[in-house]
């Protein structure tokens, strides 16, 4: 029995392939990031509660008061154990809502509650500063004024004296 040249072509062919796979898949796992899981907090320096924020598509409701927050973590956040130049991370978050009124100003009652407006979503894409092994203690949100937000990796807390940007300067709340 004689293989075609053709038939020969393509043993060789799937050999080459089979062995090519053999040597490359193994190396894929060297070009992986190594990861860590961080806990994250929320500080606000704005005048509005922060109602909800998700970081890169995970999190949820993590209530941060109007010019605060910072005390409560939650988990967590995946970011390289390397930072890298190109790093960045997608927030998404929304400010308390409004109650529903009617045409005399009156609020909406539906089934004995007020009805909430909850207000729309904000985006932001934002670089992840340069941080090392020693600052990987928790990843901090920033809410700035004008929709702005400002991300970090720190080994220490917002309320701590040498931490930037520093923490909100507690105001009263307005009448």
């Amino acid at each position: 029995m004689t293989m075609t040249r053709l038939a020969m072509a393509t043993l060789r062919s799937a050999v080459r392939a089979s062995v090519l796979c053999a040597v490359c898949l193994p190396l894929t796992a060297c070009f992986e990031e190594e990861t860590t899981g961080l806990s994250y907090l929320a500080v606000n320096h704005t005048d509005r509660w922060v109602a909800s924020f998700l970081i890169n598509g995970e999190g949820g409701v993590l209530n941060v008061p109007p010019q605060g927050g910072g005390g409560g973590t939650a988990c967590c956040v995946v970011l390289p154990k390397r930072w890298r130049p190109d790093l960045q991370v997608t927030v998404k978050w929304r400010v308390e809502g409004t109650y529903l009124k009617d045409a005399q100003g009156k609020d909406v009652i539906e089934n004995g509650r007020q009805v909430l407006v909850e207000a729309p979503w904000q985006t932001r894409t934002v670089p992840v500063p340069a941080y090392t092994d020693k600052d990987l203690g928790h990843f901090d949100v920033h809410f700035l004024p004008n929709e702005q937000v400002q991300v970090k990796v720190s080994f220490i807390y917002p309320e701590h004296r040498n931490y930037l940007p520093a923490y909100p300067a507690q105001r009263p709340p307005k009448p």
